[in-house]
């Protein structure tokens, strides 16, 4: 029964805070129960089935995904096999390492382990950094200053451990102490690291705005002439201009939110053009062409300059019609552009990141249900990177945030017309430490992991309790169990 109540609390809280609810603080204590079993005298096989139920239960929001269509149910269902099998093995692991190793190596082991599957799953993903851990604590910017150091994964680690500390506190005895306090102090700091970074100041502000009109949006993907795609570009500068008397300096649409003809592309882009010049702010605006089928933005700047960027990303299933572009979307002067998914990659941000990026604008596209859980992404992108970003999204949000991921500025889109924000927004640093050393804290964890498995696998680091022999009770189960 106990078994059972593990594992149903452990589903509910990685639902609820994973999928499309946002209940971000139960990410924390999601794996506490499981843990807690682990580290007990419960059966292994009942300990890995609870794992196994509770982690399945965390992919149910995926059922109600507006992209579970364009999945195989075969692909779908071997997806979430290797997911729930890998997630029972770092569970398992802890287990081995608790049962054999010291107190030290057992605080460290889930976490570590956990981040090297979670890495290893995602570096060859076509969804790239989907359903990270990471991700599900955004909406607390002060948690997760250490991606600026170490990446995403970093924040992964740190939600591990502190589940993994609060599970040794619950079975927690004298030998035990020295590492449950290490384990709060490492989250005591990753808190004070956090508080430090957000209250840095930040002397570099541009006022932008994100902009998603859904009526001239219909309109662009009915249109299939020159005036009709004229009258889209048209419409939006109108909004721009207007946005423009308000002092605006940046302004980004959605995702192929305007229709192009390659043939008359001058002529469609032409109004956009004007209003820049006129307004002296730059534009990123996205558009689309059905031949050859393009998903791609376009950055105007005052003195006429237009620079193209083809989605590198593209949705897979959905977006398979578009040939990925090549080029990254560095703009020069700080400036850069990126469309939707393309977010949804480090490994493809942070050469680009490199180059000094201090703001971002994302053309972007949404469905509705996965605005917050998807769009939110590209927040832990600003956030490794040192960048601010705008993110106009159809169907989703639109926002714009700052290079610590704090939202200044936030609007659900309208269903239909005109959706505005304007913000004063500070401007990125530039390159982190993140962007200088890559992932070397994921393969770390990947070594460490390796390492530990083989060291105890050949019975050279043993328990405490004395060397030459494997301790044969848990040093932290309890004796009343």
């Amino acid at each position: 029964m106990i078994t059972l109540l593990a594992a149903v609390l452990s589903g509910i809280m990685f639902y609820l805070s994973q999928g499309f609810d946002n209940v971000w603080a139960l990410v924390w204590f999601a794996p506490v129960p499981l843990l807690w079993l682990a580290y007990g005298k419960t059966p292994t096989w009942q300990v890995m089935t609870a794992s196994a139920i509770a982690i399945l239960a965390s992919a149910g929001y995926i059922l109600q995904s507006p992209y579970l269509h364009l999945i195989p149910p075969v692909v779908f269902t071997s997806v979430l096999a290797i997911y729930a099998a890998l997630f029972c093995a770092a569970v398992w692991f802890a287990r081995y390492v608790q049962h054999r190793a010291s107190p030290f190596l057992t605080l460290l082991a889930f976490p570590a382990c956990w981040t090297a599957f979670e890495f290893l799953m995602q570096l060859r993903s076509p969804n790239g950094t989907y359903g990270a851990l990471a991700y599900s604590t955004i909406a607390a910017p002060v948690l997760i200053q250490s991606a600026s150091l170490l990446g995403m994964y970093a924040v992964t680690f740190v939600i591990c451990l502190f589940a993994n500390t609060v599970a040794m506190g619950l079975r927690a005895r004298r030998q035990t102490a020295a590492a449950i306090g290490l384990g709060l102090l490492i989250c005591v700091a990753n808190v004070a690291f956090g508080m430090a970074r957000l209250a840095r100041p930040q002397p570099d502000v541009l006022r932008v705005a994100g902009m998603v009109d859904e009526t001239a949006g219909a309109d662009s993907w009915r249109a299939h002439s020159l005036s009709a795609d004229l009258a889209v570009t048209e419409t939006y500068a109108r909004e721009i201009r207007l946005a423009a008397r308000q002092g605006v300096r940046f302004v980004v649409t959605p995702e192929g939110g305007m229709a192009s003809i390659p043939e008359a592309q001058s002529a469609i882009v032409a109004p956009l053009v004007a209003a820049s010049r006129d307004t002296g702010l730059q534009i990123i605006a996205g558009f689309h062409s059905d031949t050859p089928a393009a998903d791609f933005a376009l950055s105007i700047t005052p003195d006429g300059r237009i620079q193209r960027y083809d989605k590198r990303r593209p949705v897979p299933g959905l977006e398979d019609r578009y040939t990925p572009g090549r080029v990254p979307g560095w703009l020069g002067r700080g400036h850069a552009m990126e469309i939707c998914k393309d977010m949804d990659f480090p490994t493809t941000i942070r050469p680009d990141a490199a180059k000094g990026i201090r703001l971002m604008g994302v053309p972007a596209g949404d469905m509705g249900v996965d605005g917050w859980q998807h769009g939110i992404m590209a927040v832990m992108r600003g956030v490794e990177g040192g960048f601010a970003i705008v993110r106009p999204a159809h169907d989703g949000l639109v926002y714009a945030s700052d290079a610590q991921g704090r939202l200044v500025a936030l609007e659900k889109t309208a269903p239909t017309g005109l959706t505005l924000i304007i913000a004063d927004l500070p401007l990125g640093p530039g390159p982190t430490l993140y962007v200088r050393i890559g992932n070397l804290f994921p393969w770390t964890c990947v070594i460490c992991s390796l390492v530990l498995g083989s060291a105890l696998g050949s019975r050279r680091w043993l328990s405490s309790e004395g060397p030459g022999r494997a301790a044969p009770d848990s040093i932290l189960a309890d004796p009343t169990e």
